[in-house]
């Protein structure tokens, strides 16, 4: 199988690091703001006047287009200079075709969406060839959820799964899905990863737990199979006794009285649960340890998770492989304004710090946004209801903002698709949706808003010039941040390589971290 390798030399992987964060850096004003603050922010004000020429002036096609590196010639030196080098760095994407996703059956595929199906599938088959190559026997799930992933890898390749899930309820579906399926080879477990040493123990202890589970359910399920056998044998001897002569069948009787004695010794479930006791007695902890390989996997890590994966398979000698997919990277944790987990490398931490760039909530969030993919796809139509999903909200915003008003909101979604046929309609639906901390009256703040909007829809243009720049840049924040994780590892002695496993129009966050430790 052929890997998008990020990692072919340190020095490549710190020049385009360097590149980036250089980029990164200067063109800040494109991210670092809140986009329902587009208003307040006024992040147009930044744009230089010469590319502002340029890009109210773009046509569907050509502001689609922008971030797979189209230019004129006439254009300012600057502008095509930024679009050409943030296209060039930007983070692989295509599916890799190597891959060959898994065929289901009907009750296998119960309860996955389109979404989750492409995935799983996908994943799937990369996970079992890392399992191959890696001798892993035994596939640590984190954050399994309702167990799709684990029930096609122990189904379909007969893989053992470990589910770790942090939600109870989630472990409970899973179970459900186990129980309907009478799955011996999957064990779900709640359980919250953690970067702590006190997690990290008890991640030891879990997976020790679940392979004495694995060891006692195999000699079961070995002694139920001899019994079996022997079963087979007495009805074969039952066929031979009526075809034999009568000196023969005085035999064969005698034969058939064995076997019965036999098969009745087999079946006597508490001796069987007896020897899997002795057998457990006389096996030591580094024998049932031995006795397995682990390839820690997690598709879709929010936030922390991914950082305290790649520390526990760091850390933990008993698991040898890996492969994680990210997601949410604005989730992770902040400690006195810095995140914890990003930068991870040394590397990374050293370029960021010496270029002062700063990881801010909206800088993360951009690397968790919709890739160029979908933006190609975009019509002018649905240009326009982005335009005013930015614009509606934001000045709601400005409003709260200028009056000194707290804004909250009654319910998760203020708006609907139905509610941007124009401005009234919206302003009316979703001012019975949230709530101001002032004392005026509905009718004074929907004429204020109003005439906010008359006065800044001049600006609306702003909205998609801004939006496709971020796109450009959103492939290269989202390097950045695997990049780093990829040095983290070769940091701490552990090669590494990404590849696409999904189609990112699919699913976006399609890169798969990926590594195995040597024998």
């Amino acid at each position: 199988m052929q890997f998008v390798n990020e990692m072919d030399t340190k020095e490549d992987a710190l020049f385009s690091t360097q590149r980036i964060v250089e980029l990164l850096m200067k063109y800040r004003w494109v991210f670092n703001f809140q986009v329902t603050r587009f208003f307040i922010e006024k992040p147009w004000k930044d744009i230089p006047e010469q590319w502002k020429k340029v890009l109210t002036t773009l046509t569907t096609e050509e502001i689609n287009l922008l971030p797979f590196g189209y230019i004129k010639n006439d254009w300012p030196r600057d502008l095509k200079e930024f679009i050409l080098t943030a296209s060039e760095l930007a983070l692989p994407r295509n599916i890799c075709t190597e891959i060959k996703p898994c065929n289901l059956a009907p009750h296998v595929k119960r309860g996955m969406n389109p979404k989750k199906l492409h995935e799983v599938c996908h994943i799937a088959s990369l996970i079992n060839d890392i399992a191959t190559k890696t001798g892993c026997d035994v596939v640590v799930d984190v954050g399994s959820g309702l167990g799709y992933l684990g029930h096609v890898l122990s189904t379909v390749y007969g893989l053992k799964v470990i589910g770790l899930e942090s939600k109870q309820c989630h472990t409970s579906g899973a179970d459900k899905r186990l129980f309907s399926d009478n799955n011996a080879k999957i064990i779900n477990v709640t359980f919250e990863m953690e970067d702590s040493k006190e997690s990290l123990m008890e991640f030891k202890k879990l997976i020790y737990s679940c392979f004495e589970k694995f060891r006692k359910r195999e000699a079961i399920e070995d002694n139920l199979n001899r019994a079996d056998c022997t079963f087979h044998a007495h009805i074969e001897d039952e066929g031979n006794f009526s075809a034999t002569s009568n000196s023969e069948n005085q035999k064969g009787l005698h034969h058939e009285k064995d076997t019965h004695i036999k098969m009745k010794q087999t079946k006597n479930y508490p001796e069987c649960c007896g020897n899997v006791g002795e057998r457990k007695s006389g096996s030591s902890a580094s024998d049932v340890i031995d006795a397995y390989r682990c390839l820690l996997i997690g598709l879709h890590c929010c936030g922390d998770l991914t950082p305290a994966m790649l520390k526990f398979y760091s850390q933990v000698d008993i698991v040898r492989g890996l492969c994680c997919v990210s997601c949410c990277y604005h989730r992770m944790t902040k400690l006195d304004d810095k995140y914890m987990h990003f930068p991870m490398s040394k590397g990374v931490g050293s370029m960021m710090s010496e270029n002062g760039l700063v990881p801010t909530v909206p800088f993360l969030r951009l690397a968790a946004q919709e890739t160029r993919a979908r933006w190609k796809g975009q019509t002018e139509e649905s240009h326009q209801s982005h335009v005013k999903a930015v614009a509606y909200r934001s000045l709601l915003e400005l409003y709260a903002h200028q009056e000194n008003l707290e804004f909250s909101k009654l319910f998760r979604k203020i708006a609907t698709a139905g509610d941007f046929v124009d401005f009234s309609s919206y302003l009316e639906k979703t001012l019975s949706r949230c709530q101001f901390s002032s004392t005026r009256d509905k009718e004074s703040m929907t004429a204020q808003i109003r005439a906010l909007n008359e006065e800044y829809e001049e600006y609306y243009p702003f909205v998609e010039v801004i939006t496709v720049l971020q796109v450009l840049l959103q492939p290269l924040i989202e390097r950045l941040i695997i990049q780093d994780r990829l040095l983290w590892l070769s940091e701490n002695g552990h090669p590494s390589y990404i590849i696409s496993v999904f189609d990112d129009v699919i699913s976006p966050r399609n890169i798969a971290i990926c590594s195995s430790k040597s024998s």
